[in-house]
């Protein structure tokens, strides 16, 4: 009879009447476990549910870690910039888990191994990650809980990936010499970089300054507002995300030749604001 009353009230788990009657029921904390589980089974499928998992699926595969201790205890790591905590959060808003302040660095470290978010999480990017290390890795998660490991397609630009790998390893930069821009991504192999030559332009080279990690790059004008309209529908979730939309108003004064105008001229002053804003996001 119990379990009947609470499996009625999850239903309508968002009336406040029902959750303080489950609150009766079987206490405080495990009311809210039991409505948080609920919220988040509802969260994972949104409208929007294959892009943020495609989106996830490529911030872990950049900077993400699946681990799985001797106790066989399973969790998953992703460290970022502070700046970025607005990516993590919208991770922990899906699943759960913790945001702490990294130790001596500025850096943030999302860690969840709560069983029932970590599940939710592991089923939705299970299908999406492309990095081999995490594969690797996400199949000893899959192994463990008896979950088939499932292998992604190919990568096309009708792909949320690429926003979450741009949060993770991109950057996008312009030169103060003459106000080129250029969107990048860096990767120890050149494996997860070629499929992003062929769908989004580019080309990927050794960076002989990153101790010899390789990274894809692009400064075509096309290219980079092809990417600019990619990110429209599949929106960064970092801080990043303010500098691309800073990208059409910078080709528009560039255009009006306002990088190159005479000092203390209107234009001038537009692109000296223009460039203050960019490096405030930096």
């Amino acid at each position: 009879m119990l379990y009947t009353v609470i499996v009625k009230i999850l239903k309508i788990y968002d009336n406040s009447q029902v959750t303080n009657a489950l609150s009766t029921l079987v206490g405080t904390s495990e009311a809210i476990r039991l409505l948080n589980i609920k919220s988040i089974h509802n969260l994972s499928k949104s409208p929007n549910s294959l892009r943020f998992k495609q989106w996830l699926a490529g911030l872990i595969d950049g900077d993400g870690c699946f681990s799985l201790s001797k106790k066989g205890y399973a969790s998953l790591e992703i460290t970022m910039d502070i700046r970025d905590e607005c990516a993590l959060q919208a991770v922990k808003n899906v699943y759960g888990g913790s945001i702490k302040l990294r130790s001596g660095v500025s850096a943030l470290r999302y860690r969840l191994h709560s069983k029932e978010g970590f599940l939710n999480l592991i089923n939705d990017v299970n299908g999406h990650i492309r990095n081999p290390n995490r594969l690797i890795q996400l199949n000893y998660i899959c192994v463990k809980y008896d979950i088939v490991l499932k292998y992604p397609e190919k990568l096309t630009r009708d792909n949320g990936w690429l926003s979450g790998f741009f949060d993770a390893d991109g950057s996008i930069t312009i030169k103060s010499t003459d106000g080129q821009l250029s969107i990048s991504a860096g990767q120890k192999t050149s494996e997860l970089l070629t499929p992003l030559v062929e769908q989004f332009g580019g080309y990927v080279y050794i960076d002989r300054g990153g101790n010899g990690s390789f990274k894809w790059y692009v400064t075509k004008k096309e290219d980079v507002l092809n990417l600019i309209e990619y990110f429209k529908k599949y929106p960064s979730r970092s801080a990043k995300n303010n500098r691309l939309h800073l990208v059409p108003k910078i080709y528009e004064l560039k255009s009006m030749k306002a990088h190159t105008a005479p000092s203390g001229s209107l234009l001038a002053k537009s692109w000296e604001t223009l460039m203050a804003k960019w490096k405030n996001y930096g």
